[in-house]
């Protein structure tokens, strides 16, 4: 449900309760019909960030990104939470999808996101929780200016290539070393 802040009375917050009869996998799901657009994974933005609060430090929170249309395309990642019954944001990087699930495919439409709090714990085991969460975003890298020497080899820096002139130049695999990347 929407509820109130825990800590913040002036902030509204999607509360996840885990009964303490429910399924390893129980969660909840946001745009169920699909998001308004897509997230927009590139080969260098496959994050997003959830800020958490749960009542445990050290529990796995799994989110998982699929095709609204077509469940069959989906990737799941996790992360652990920190602190307990405190806001702890999460960051989810999609490019390290959980081991027996889809990997991330930069072809596919993702536009559903669902939570699992305490993934593959179960209610009678856990006992009922309540967590909380809010501010559901997707991370677009932040990029230092490129300096000397040019390497390209960091994926922090934009090389930003510009060219002029009838040039056409991209950033490519070494040809006779493909562990190292060029400017062609």
């Amino acid at each position: 449900s929407i509820v109130e802040d825990p800590t913040d009375p002036s902030n509204t917050v999607a509360q996840s309760i885990k009964t303490d009869m429910a399924q390893l996998w129980a969660g909840t799901t946001a745009g169920d019909d699909g998001l308004a657009n897509p997230i927009p994974f590139t080969s260098s933005a496959t994050q997003m960030s959830v800020r958490v609060w749960s009542p445990d430090a050290n529990i796995p929170v799994r989110l998982k990104v699929e095709d609204a249309t077509d469940p069959t395309i989906s990737v799941e990642t996790e992360a652990l939470t920190t602190v307990a019954m405190q806001w702890d944001t999460l960051v989810f990087d999609f490019s390290n999808e959980v081991m027996g699930t889809a990997a991330l495919n930069l072809d596919n439409t993702y536009d559903k996101v669902s939570i699992f709090f305490n993934f593959g714990t179960d209610g009678p085991t856990a006992g009922q929780k309540t967590y909380f969460w809010d501010d559901v975003q997707f991370l677009t890298p932040q990029f230092v200016q490129v300096d000397l020497p040019i390497t390209f080899e960091d994926d922090n820096v934009d090389y930003d290539l510009t060219d002029f002139g009838g040039n056409a130049s991209s950033i490519v695999e070494d040809p006779t070393d493909p562990s190292n990347t060029v400017a062609q």
